[in-house]
């Protein structure tokens, strides 16, 4: 199986933990901890991209990947920048 990772953005708010990724629009995770948030937030994005396959769509690129001076690991303030790796949905065409 192949993987991919994705620059994955973790926010800190009042109560609350939120994980998104640029590359992968309309994917987010919500929890009350840091750690559970990553784990929904890698489980949603296998999730998404399983859909997008299925439905014939292109699975996003990691544009985010190469950027200049990109900190990964450091919190700043409410936001950290992490990675998170995925499992990439094998091709609808090679599950026949």
């Amino acid at each position: 199986m192949k993987t991919q990772r994705f620059l994955t953005i973790i926010e800190h708010g009042p109560e609350s933990f939120g994980a998104f990724s640029p590359d992968i629009q309309g994917c987010v995770a919500f929890s009350t901890s840091r750690e559970e948030v990553r784990s929904l937030y890698q489980l949603a994005a296998e999730s998404h991209l399983r859909e997008l396959a299925r439905a014939s769509e292109p699975l996003p690129q990691p544009l985010t990947e190469g950027i200049p001076g990109l900190e990964i690991g450091v919190q700043t303030g409410a936001i950290t920048l992490e990675w998170t790796t995925v499992q990439l949905p094998v091709p609808v065409a090679a599950e026949a």
